[in-house]
């Protein structure tokens, strides 16, 4: 009996990402597999080989985990929804799903500490409640769960960061941030997953120092992530590093800050993400009144 793949493909996304390269199917395919691969991969979310599938990601420019997830359980279903609404900043939305959620009932702890991680991102961003916020961040670090050299527990630390650059007290804040810098020295993660983690940590550095002011040290995080994006073709995080660099560049009067902002806008319109995109209008809009 042939075994059942534990990948799941996502042909719309396939098609989105041929399509902004500008490649037919055919082209796509040629050399790698058939045309109607590729249109049962898309129409269908036919699961191809796992060689067709790294010959394909490669031509596209991407990384796998852009196309393809685990048939994971519904918690981690549901936990993978509330991360790409925390990113695209839509933390009413994401709120609402981390309601659907019992985490003592988790059969891994690392959904546990992603709930917490998530749990305080709406507390800080949605309820403006920093307290509640590091509350949260704490527990994704409890060690009876994991330690703090992973991710997540880098993500949690430069959580604090922002919690406490949002009570104003920077300087606990930038304690937490150096904190961060020297767990992300010694961390080791995957070679696949390397370019996510990389923008995800500098999106999130970025982040810290947008809400510490120092908006120098926010461009040089952007644009370290950005270059390395565009080198490896991947728009992960890219609309929301280039909003980030615009509201820097306005916050000091820089006159490239409109460009940075309608390339953000377009990106985050082009893919779909209208809370971003709404987002990033509105920050705009305060710093321009």
């Amino acid at each position: 009996m042939r075994k059942k793949s534990t990948l799941r493909i996502l042909g719309g996304r396939v098609r989105y990402y041929r399509q902004l390269r500008g490649l037919s199917q055919a082209a796509l395919a040629k050399d790698i597999c058939t045309q109607a691969t590729i249109s049962l991969i898309e129409k269908r979310n036919k699961v191809p080989s796992m060689e067709i599938l790294l010959q394909l990601v490669n031509r596209l420019g991407i990384q796998l985990a852009d196309i393809v997830v685990e048939q994971a359980d519904r918690n981690q279903r549901t936990l993978n929804q509330v991360e790409s609404l925390v990113r695209h900043g839509d933390y009413q939305a994401a709120e609402a799903k981390l309601h659907t959620l019992v985490p003592e009932k988790f059969k891994e702890p690392s959904a546990t500490r992603r709930f917490y991680y998530f749990q305080g991102m709406v507390e800080l961003y949605a309820h403006e409640q920093p307290e509640e916020a590091i509350y949260y961040f704490g527990r994704v670090l409890n060690p009876t769960l994991s330690n703090d050299h992973d991710l997540l527990g880098i993500m949690a630390t430069l959580g604090f960061a922002l919690a406490y650059a949002n009570q104003g007290a920077n300087e606990r804040a930038r304690v937490y941030v150096d904190s961060a810098l020297a767990l992300m020295a010694t961390a080791a993660q995957p070679d696949q997953e390397a370019l996510t983690v990389a923008l995800t940590l500098n999106w999130h550095l970025a982040q810290v120092y947008y809400a510490l002011q120092d908006y120098a040290a926010v461009l040089t995080y952007v644009r370290r992530g950005i270059k390395r994006a565009i080198a490896e073709e991947s728009l992960f995080l890219l609309a929301e590093l280039y909003a980030l660099e615009a509201l820097a560049l306005r916050a000091t009067g820089d006159a490239e800050a409109p460009a940075s902002y309608e390339i953000a806008q377009a990106l985050a319109q082009l893919q779909e993400a209208d809370a971003a995109s709404d987002r990033l209008a509105a920050q705009w809009a305060e710093l321009s009144a």
